[in-house]
């Protein structure tokens, strides 16, 4: 791997743990969940809270790729992009997604009548543990952030520490141990996690 490959790849990973730990939103704006492309047989969503969440996108491509309608589930959690491949009546791939939107995306789900009182398909129950899931690790690291704030009097937050902890470290690797590029990565993520850091 070249240095410049290095640097790149430590600048998309900073980013991804400042957006996971921050909560902060990409560059692109992406809609709560939304049909972005359709043709027969695959259909591409964008979904918001796929963005930089790896857990959540996993636990989705799992519990869709058990539906028997569906051949092939792949999300991003980079852009926020979820693919489904599947076969037969678009009706199914309708009420999954309508699903989708109402129970574990959070987003309104157009013209969704259904009874809310019969029981719950697996689908269902699978998609409320997503949900719940999403919002357990959401909760988990703001909690976290406000209590390190409130510790260090405003002073520091989960962003800042970790960035500080990259500086150190990098700094150790090029002036004592002479390591390159890891030393210089570490600088790089610092300064990628540093860049989105919003005083407030």
């Amino acid at each position: 791997m070249s240095y410049m490959s290095g640097m790149m790849m430590g600048l998309a990973f900073g980013q991804g743990v400042r957006r996971l730990l921050t909560g902060g939103a990409a560059k692109k704006e992406v809609p709560a969940f939304a049909l972005a492309r359709s043709i027969p047989g695959r259909r591409r969503y964008y979904v918001k809270a796929l963005v930089g969440n790896e857990a959540l996108a996993s636990a989705v491509e799992q519990a869709l790729s058990k539906l028997d309608c569906i051949d092939e589930v792949r999300a991003n959690p980079v852009s926020g992009s979820l693919l489904l491949i599947y076969r037969g009546d678009e009706s199914k791939i309708d009420a999954v997604a309508r699903r989708l939107a109402a129970r574990v995306f959070s987003a309104p789900a157009a013209e969704e009548k259904t009874d809310m009182s019969s029981t719950p398909t697996p689908f269902e129950e699978a998609a409320d543990g997503l949900a719940a899931f999403g919002k357990h690790i959401h909760g988990t690291f703001s909690s976290i952030n406000r209590h390190m704030k409130i510790a260090t009097g405003g002073w520091f937050d989960l962003p800042s520490i970790l960035s500080l902890v990259f500086t150190v470290r990098g700094l150790q690797k090029v002036l004592v141990t002479k390591q390159l590029p890891t030393g210089p990565q570490l600088l790089w993520w610092a300064f990628s996690i540093l860049r989105g850091w919003r005083f407030a």
